[in-house]
């Protein structure tokens, strides 16, 4: 393990200290990646050589070994086939990354060729850089040094990999490595259904919501090859040192700032996810708050400043154009980032759901009445199989040492079932869908006064109720309990209300955010007993984990739904070794043997049908296209930005130049708001008259025309042909220099902006 850390403490040293000489030079350079890295190295020699007498990781057993097998078997085949090459054509195995793959060459390439720092973003040129560009950076770093750039994402991915399967089996054991690989519900089920000869072996979760993790996370994205290992060394760090009273492996205080400080820069989910378990600890763990104030007060500033630049220093979206002179004296602001909202029942309404529930009622159309809690149980076991099931004795045997009685299985279960039947019905409640709680509860619309007037009022209430919990008789608790979450719902909703007047982006508090405001007073009950009770860390980890993991389930945080299993994921690794160590491994071996087949064969086959022999590659990108295109820009500055087609595998977003548009599916999940700029985009390349007000509008002097292009607009007037010149050309495209003549450009112009030779991919031809 501490040579785990040291390799994780060179890869983040490496990154800031190449941010920092990013800032300082202006860009990034060969000299300034070979002091990075260099920077970078020593510090992990350095944390490697006073963690090298610290516990070692003992041997693993049969289950251990077996399991770090299956990882390797799928991380060989997985990243040595991450890209490569077919003939003329550039192919990636997993179809998940047709998308992925393109952004992250187009962002390693973009920071080796020397883009100006912090950097605007490639994808949407009117905006800064918003995106967690830590593994990418650090490529970047590679390719400057000379490592050909395809080979330097094929070690990192094995080595993240790597990395990721000893930090796993260190946190949680076998149980958790296989939890991650071979994550999954009941989609093998569908094989029963298809053809006789149809493979048992085949990625069924592909077109579920919770698809599996190894295929659909750990290959695609990139910032989780250090995320993760780093991530799960914190975790297992914070475990030993707040729980264990230092006994076993920890890593010196330095080494936890450094890891927890650098994560926004390689994976925001991750820190939110971080950050949110550590100040449940400096909550509830009072025998730790001093080591944990430390630890946040240190890291405060630093991780509040990578956060500030990965979120692009609120710069993501185009600044808003005029629409006339009165604005001269209150321009409008830049839109903010688009992320949080409400989404209760996450992605329940999605269509793989609604597919198979019509499937079903074809064949049986006199239980249409029964579609709402039908595609419920569709979703949620069809995703999570037998896990729902486990999680209910686990978070009774969880809250057993915290709560003054023992809570009930009879009760647990009973509240369970009952969620499971009243939730679908609420979902037909329009009011309960589209009201907020307030409007709901009184039926009216919620006048802003009557509702701010009830905040000091509900304040007041919950003093006395909060006050009576801790004197009044024990017959009595339980209706004084509901007075007071009462109480607090209601002046939820006011506070929301109150924010809503003030910025109309800010939701209103819904009636179906009602159980999420009633888990959270739960909650808080839930930490007020923990402070006043010793209690070990499933307790304390596995409670905040599933919370947290409902949190997920009722907020979104990004626009694309699916991004929040990326939060989600730090949830189901908490949780796996809290129930293994609580509950199964108690069991019977017959038992467990069972409930691992019930929990793990689906995400088996979908793991190996992931990887199968059946995959030959997905092509984005043509060779001899792209060293075309990148001899004919290699003259025009990093800086210009490129009106072209809006697509994610375009020539010139991966030779490492930036477009006005990318893809919108990647504009859509930074949270970034592209209307207006696609409409002038739209505009400028059909060749309306005005096209030249348009490109100034776009701050855009070249326009690309290709093969692409003329298949988005293939009745553009193309009027930009009588009044631009052309640059380059050939069977790829052209491009146009819509400056007619070319502007002058003085030699300290020419100086100020850096001109790297650009790389030549390099792709291994491998075996089909």
């Amino acid at each position: 393990m501490n040579f785990l850390a040291a390799a994780l403490y060179t890869v983040a040293s490496s990154v800031l200290i190449g941010i920092a000489l990013g800032f300082q030079k202006g860009a990034l350079t060969p000299l300034a990646a070979l002091l990075a890295l260099c920077g970078g190295l020593a510090v992990g020699i350095f944390g490697w050589w006073r963690g090298r007498r610290g516990p070692r990781l003992p041997l693993p057993g049969f289950w251990a070994t077996a399991s770090l097998v299956l990882f390797a078997i799928f991380s060989l085949r997985a990243f040595l086939w991450l890209v490569f090459r077919n003939g003329d054509d550039i192919c990636v195995l997993s179809p998940n990354n047709l998308g992925d793959l393109p952004l992250h060459l187009t962002f390693i390439r973009y920071l080796a060729n020397g883009a100006p720092f912090w950097p605007d973003s490639p994808i949407f040129s009117e905006g800064k850089l918003t995106y967690s560009i830590g593994m990418d950076f650090f490529n970047a770093l590679l390719t400057l040094i000379g490592m050909d750039t395809v080979r330097g994402l094929l070690w990192t991915g094995l080595l993240g990999a790597l990395g990721t399967s000893l930090a796993l089996l260190r946190w949680g054991g076998a149980f958790t490595v296989i939890g991650l690989l071979c994550n999954g519900g009941l989609a093998v089920l569908a094989w029963f259904a298809s053809a006789p000869d149809a493979s048992l072996f085949h990625d069924w979760q592909a077109q579920w919501a919770w698809k599996n993790i190894a295929l659909s996370i750990l290959v695609t994205q990139r910032g989780f090859l250090f995320a993760l290992p780093a991530g799960l060394l914190l975790l297992t760090s914070w475990r030993t040192r707040f729980f264990r009273d230092g006994e076993g492996w920890k890593m010196p205080f330095h080494g936890e700032l450094l890891l927890y400080a650098a994560m926004p820069t390689f994976h925001i989910h991750t820190f939110l996810a971080l950050s949110f378990f550590l100040c449940v600890l400096l909550i509830a763990r009072t025998a730790a708050r001093k080591q944990i104030v430390r630890l946040i007060g240190a890291a405060l500033i630093p991780a509040t400043i990578l956060s500030y630049l990965t979120v692009g220093m609120f710069k993501t979206n185009a600044e808003p154009m005029w629409e006339d002179m009165g604005q001269f004296e209150n321009p409008p602001h830049r839109p903010s980032m688009d992320a949080l909202g409400w989404q209760p029942g996450w992605m329940v309404n999605d269509d793989r759901t609604s597919e198979i529930w019509n499937q079903f009622a074809t064949t049986a159309p006199n239980v249409n009445f029964l579609a709402p809690l039908g595609k419920f149980l569709i979703f949620w076991f069809g995703n999570f199989g037998i896990l729902p099931l486990l999680l209910v004795p686990l978070l009774v045997a969880l809250l057993r040492p915290v709560l003054p009685r023992s809570p009930s299985h009879l009760a647990a279960w009973g509240i369970f079932i009952g969620a499971i039947l009243v939730t679908p019905l609420l979902g037909l409640w329009d009011g309960y869908q589209h009201k907020s709680l307030g409007a709901l509860l009184t039926g009216g619309t919620g006048e802003l006064g009557t509702r701010a007037a009830a905040v000091p009022v509900m304040a007041i209430a919950l003093l006395i109720a909060g006050f009576s919990l801790r004197r009044w008789e024990p017959r009595s608790l339980l209706l004084h309990r509901v007075f007071f979450a009462l109480a607090a719902t209601l002046m939820f909703d006011s506070l929301f209300t109150l924010l809503h007047s003030w910025n109309p982006h800010i939701p209103l508090l819904r009636a179906n955010a009602v159980p999420l405001v009633l888990a959270t007073i739960a909650f808080g009950f839930f930490l007020w007993r923990a402070r006043q009770i010793d209690t070990g860390w499933p307790t304390l980890m596995g409670v905040p984990a599933l919370f947290f993991f409902f949190v997920c389930c009722n907020v979104r945080f990004a626009q694309w739904d699916w991004d929040n299993t990326k939060l989600m994921l730090w949830s189901l690794l908490i949780a796996l070794p809290a129930l293994w160590e609580t509950i199964l491994a108690h069991w019977p071996a017959p038992w467990r043997a069972l409930a691992c087949v019930l929990l793990f064969f689906s995400g088996f086959c979908s793991l190996l049908g992931g990887i199968g022999s059946e995959h030959h590659g997905h092509g984005f990108a043509r060779l001899s296209t792209l060293d075309a295109v990148e001899l004919a820009v290699r003259d025009i500055p990093i800086t210009e930005a490129f009106a072209a087609e809006p697509t994610y595998n375009h020539p010139l977003l991966l030779c490492g130049r930036k477009l006005v548009m990318g893809y919108n599916g990647h504009l859509a999940s930074h949270g970034i708001v592209y209307g207006p700029v696609d409409d002038e985009l739209d505009g400028l390349m059909r060749g309306f008259p005005d096209w030249r007000i348009r490109a100034a509008r776009l701050h855009v002097r070249y326009l690309f025309f290709g093969p692409g292009e003329r298949k988005v607009w293939p009745e553009s007037y193309e009027s930009w042909r009588m009044g631009a010149t052309v640059v380059a050309s050939g069977e790829w495209g052209e491009i146009f220099d819509l400056h007619t003549p070319p502007l002058p450009v003085g030699e300290e112009g020419e100086k100020s902006t850096p001109r790297l030779e650009p790389q030549r991919l390099q792709l291994p031809a491998f075996p089909r």
